[in-house]
Formats: C-alpha cells, sequence, structure tokens
C-alpha cells in the first residue's frame, strides 16, 4: 500500500497547499478536506495539471517524442548524446524503462485519481448545484482524456473509477482490461460529460480554457475514430459543427499566435501565462526552438515534411509551420536570416507554430516562461474527423465538401470529383499538412489502415518510404551535412511490437507480473 498512501498524499497536499501553512497535527479525512465550494474547485483546478504539467519533462516532453517517432520530424539535438531519445524517436531497443513512459502513464494516473476524488466526494459537500454539475462535467471529461491518452499511447490499462476502490485494494492487484473497456469508459465519461458541461459561449472570460459541451463531443467525436465507429464519429462531429460556437480562423496565421488565445477555432486549449518570477508558463517555443535561440533543437521539421509542402504548393502552412536555417522568420521582421545552428541541429529547421516572435518575448526574454498557450484540439482538426469518418461511413460527398473547406483557407483548390480512395488519402495528406507538429502524427499512422495493415508500417520499417526517401532520395543538404543522428531513422521499426509503447517496467515489477508486458517487449 505504500505507493498509494504516497500518491494520496500528492493529490491531496498538492490541490489544498493551505494546509503546509500549519503544522500538521492530524491528517484530514476526505470529509473535512472537501468541505466546501472553494475546496472542490480547488480538485477540479488541480486536475488539469495532469493533462500538460507545467514543467518540461513530465509529461510535455513526452508529446514531443510521439513527434520525433514520425516522418515530420527528427530528433534533432545533436550536441547532445541523448539515447534515452533517439531509441525511442528511431524506434531502436527501446528501452521499457524509460523515464518519459513512466512518468506519462503515472501523471495520467494522478490526473485519474483526482477526478476519481472529485466525482465520488463532490456530492457530500453542499454548494449551487449548477456550478456542481459544470465540476462533474469537468471531471468526467478529464478523466476520460486521461484514458484517452494512456489507451493510445499503451492499448489496455488498469482502469480505476473510485477512490475508495483504490484505498481498498492492493496496487499490485491491479490487471490491465482489454482495450474495448478503456474505450468504453472513455465513451461514457465524454457522454456525461456532453450532458453536464455548458458551451464555450457560456462561460466567463476568466474561465476560457476549461473544458465545454464542444469539447467532450469532438473527443467523442475523435474516440469513434480511433475504433473505426465511422457513422457515430461523423454524427457525433456534425453536432459540434452544427453548434455554431466554433470556426475556421479566417487566417491560418492565426491559429497559433500569441496575440490569439482562445480563438474562434480552439476547441480545448492549455492556457500558459508568462510569469518568470514564479517560472510558470509554456515549455515548447524552447524545447523545439534553436540552440542559437535559447532553445534545445529537439523535435525539428523533417526535409520529408517540407517536401510535402512545396509537392502540394502550400505555402501558406509551410511558414507558419517550418523555420528554416539562412531564410526570414515568417511574422517576425526583427530576423530576416534566421540561425538554427547547422551543426546542433539535424535538418536546421525548427517548428514555426510554437515560435515566439521577437516582440513577443518579455524583456528580459526568459525562454522557459512564453505566453503560447497549447491547443489540443481545434476546429480543423474536428471537420477533418467529419471528413474521413464520412468517407468511410459512405458519404463521400460531405467528405470532399469538408476537405474543400479546409484547403480553401490556404487558397489551394480541391478535385470535386475525388472518390474512393483517392479522396481517403486526400483527406489523410490533408491531416499532416494541416496539423503537423501538433503531436497527431504518429497516432494517425498508426490508427489509419490499408488494407488492414497500419499506414506507418508502409511510412517507417526497413521498407518504408521516409527511410527510403532519407537513404536514398533526398539531396537534402542540412540533414545529409549532420550525420550526428543516424540517417535511417525509423528502419527498426516493427509493425508487431511498436503500434503502442511499452508498458513502464516498473509497473509491472510492482504489479508482481499481473500487469502484462505489450507484445514483442
Amino acid at each position: 500500500m505504500k505507493k498509494i498512501f504516497i500518491l494520496l498524499s500528492v493529490v491531496l497536499f498538492s490541490a489544498c497547499e493551505d494546509f503546509l501553512e500549519e503544522p500538521v497535527r492530524s491528517k484530514p479525512t476526505l470529509t473535512e478536506i472537501f468541505s466546501s465550494q472553494e475546496s472542490v474547485e480547488s480538485f477540479v483546478n488541480g486536475a488539469y495539471d495532469g493533462v500538460m504539467e507545467n514543467d518540461w519533462w513530465q509529461i510535455n516532453f513526452f508529446r514531443q517524442i510521439t513527434d520525433m517517432a514520425t516522418d515530420d520530424c527528427w530528433a534533432g539535438n545533436t550536441e547532445q548524446s541523448r539515447p534515452d531519445i533517439l531509441t525511442i524517436a528511431h524506434f531502436d531497443n527501446v528501452d521499457v524503462g524509460s523515464s518519459y513512459f513512466m512518468n506519462f502513464w503515472n501523471y495520467q494516473f494522478r490526473g485519474i485519481t483526482r477526478c476519481n476524488l472529485i466525482i465520488q466526494e463532490m456530492d457530500n459537500v453542499d454548494f449551487d448545484e449548477n456550478l456542481k454539475k459544470r465540476f462533474q462535467g469537468e471531471a468526467k471529461f478529464l478523466r476520460a482524456h486521461f484514458y484517452f491518452e494512456l489507451v493510445k499511447n499503451f492499448g489496455g490499462v488498469p482502469i480505476i473509477t473510485t477512490f475508495d476502490e483504490l484505498l481498498k485494494s492492493e496496487i499490485r492487484e491491479y490487471v490491465r482490461k482489454p482495450e474495448a473497456e478503456v474505450w468504453a469508459l472513455i465513451e461514457q465519461d465524454l457522454t456525461d460529460a456532453i450532458d453536464l458541461l455548458p458551451l464555450k459561449s457560456e462561460y466567463a472570460a476568466g474561465d476560457m480554457g476549461r473544458a465545454t459541451k464542444g469539447a467532450a463531443q469532438s473527443y467523442l467525436a475523435k474516440a469513434y475514430l480511433f475504433q473505426e465507429k465511422w457513422q457515430e464519429a461523423a454524427d457525433m462531429a456534425a453536432l459540434v459543427m452544427a453548434s455554431g460556437e466554433y470556426q475556421l480562423e479566417p487566417s491560418f496565421d492565426d491559429v497559433w499566435s500569441v496575440v490569439n488565445p482562445n480563438g474562434v477555432e480552439s476547441i480545448f486549449e492549455i492556457q500558459f501565462r508568462s510569469d518568470p518570477t514564479f517560472s510558470i508558463g509554456g515549455v515548447f517555443g524552447v524545447t523545439t526552438g534553436s540552440r542559437e535561440d535559447g532553445g534545445w533543437s529537439w523535435c525539428v521539421p523533417s526535409s520529408n515534411l517540407e517536401q510535402a509542402y512545396l509537392a502540394e504548393g502550400d505555402n501558406i502552412r509551410l511558414r507558419n509551420t517550418i523555420i528554416k536555417h539562412g531564410e526570414p522568420v515568417y511574422g517576425d521582421p526583427e530576423v530576416t536570416e534566421f540561425d538554427a545552428g547547422l551543426s546542433r541541429n539535424k535538418s536546421a529547421r525548427i517548428n514555426r507554430k510554437f515560435y515566439i516572435p521577437t516582440a513577443y518575448r518579455e524583456t528580459p526574454y526568459s525562454p522557459r516562461n512564453l505566453p503560447l498557450n497549447h491547443i489540443l484540439m481545434r476546429y480543423a482538426d474536428l471537420i477533418l474527423i467529419y471528413a474521413e469518418a464520412s468517407y468511410f461511413a459512405g458519404d463521400e460527398g460531405e467528405a470532399v465538401a469538408k476537405l474543400k473547406m479546409i484547403r480553401d483557407r490556404v487558397s489551394l483548390t480541391t478535385d470535386m470529383s475525388l472518390s474512393g480512395t483517392a479522396l481517403r488519402d486526400a483527406i489523410w495528406k490533408e491531416r499532416r499538412l494541416e496539423l503537423a507538429l501538433e503531436q497527431h502524427r504518429l497516432y494517425d499512422l498508426r490508427r489509419q489502415k490499408v488494407n488492414g495493415v497500419p499506414r506507418i508500417a508502409s511510412v517507417l520499417g526497413p521498407n518504408g518510404s521516409f527511410v527510403k526517401y532519407n537513404t536514398q532520395v533526398s539531396t537534402d543538404e542540412y540533414e545529409l551535412g549532420n550525420l550526428k543522428e543516424k540517417q535511417s531513422k525509423g528502419s527498426t521499426f516493427d509493425v508487431n511490437k511498436h503500434l503502442v509503447w511499452p508498458i513502464p517496467h516498473s509497473e509491472i515489477v510492482l504489479s508482481e507480473g499481473r500487469i502484462e508486458q505489450n507484445p514483442n517487449y
């Protein structure tokens, strides 16, 4: 039970810092802790921490590693020897004991535990019923989000839905539940949240970033998509579109603009406020930024991704997605010749979406406390979910119409006669071009199938298109000129192994083998 007591302490005291102001005389009961509206709200606010921790390495860096493990990015930083990162990014002897897997797993379950506490104890507190209903919806949404993150990364996981259940059981007694059961819980929690949560337009400005009805509907549509429940996914996405709560930003330039937080396209967005004094703010602009600009050059865009934009004539999204060495930075007139640090960066490119223009940096510039919010779900993603689901549900007319919506914004024409596999491939390509470097690509490649085979098997592996491009086709001077990161990245991908990550080895040891490892790890 030692781990349970540690977890209880972390959950209770991180959400209720007031206890630290007085000497500890006795252990408070749950009834004493959940004693007011303010205490419940404190726990709800604390539950959001598990979605995206402020510190860079607990959760956020793992999300970037998932992009490194695709054709969109290299690991990138060639100045530091980091086999712990490269082995995951290259699918090369992936370490089942990696702290990245362990931390991500633990933070998701810490978030789940907080949500379970809220759901279990909140009814015992007397306060406004409408607010109580909203808090319940937020907890249900967040629990679904945490389980979504777990199932798409690790497959089946233990299911824990009450805090009492955790206290009454030995942690080693838990076993993995089948993926279908995890998805069923996610669906139920999101369905409940839809009925409990307000619309985005019904929130006050100070509550922006909280879960909404539209966010719950959008994640439910995505959960259906992952399970290939095509009609259900299309129907749920259609409800979001019909709500009128969201629209595409008229200009793609504004989607990731630091001066456009919670814009009209944002469905679920993590709030970051730059405050160097208290070391709070975003970190993605640092971990992905140039080492010549206070960054670390991890998760750098590949020339393969750049070529995808060029082949499509997609200049608008290219300039908003990739900054290239020696070129001006789009949207930052003060940088006319960007220095990506050639010897320190595999591709001599960085992610424009997370870049903070010079005019919007704090003075003095504190690069680990950035003001850029992080969008986890936006309307363009939802429209493409609808397009893909409509295609597989047999409604090609709706699929091509929504594909056109996305392409119209960036001044690209759409062949309205597209059908069959050509339409399917066009939708999949559009997801890459629209959502590149936003931490969706790995999961798209793993779930999308051609003749029953996950697409990632045709992109990575010894005969994968990305591997062949890098080793046989590419003439990119920057990538070929910096071989400190292997040009054969992804050649050791195994479709029978790497469709999920390994269960953290510490969890298997703790469960005394009751939690089984994923195949072939």
